[in-house]
């Protein structure tokens, strides 16, 4: 049975949204953002491995993983 979602925009501005949701909808926002998706929960797993055995690269930015050599 699905909760139903509820979250409350507490700020907006051009750059930022600020959203308040309470404990008992968070399961909810999870899954409607697709926290729960079985290819999610691999990709993690995968990383975790990646981070114990010390395959990791310092990274100072996310733009670092889409930018062109």
């Amino acid at each position: 049975m699905s909760k139903k979602l509820s979250v409350l925009v507490k700020k907006r501005s051009p750059e930022k949204i600020s959203l308040e949701i309470t404990k008992d909808s968070f399961e909810a926002f999870c899954n409607a953002i697709g926290l729960f998706r079985a290819d999610f929960l691999k990709t993690l797993r995968e990383s975790e491995a990646d981070h114990k055995a010390g395959r990791v690269t310092k990274r100072r930015s996310l733009y670092e993983l889409i930018e062109k050599p």
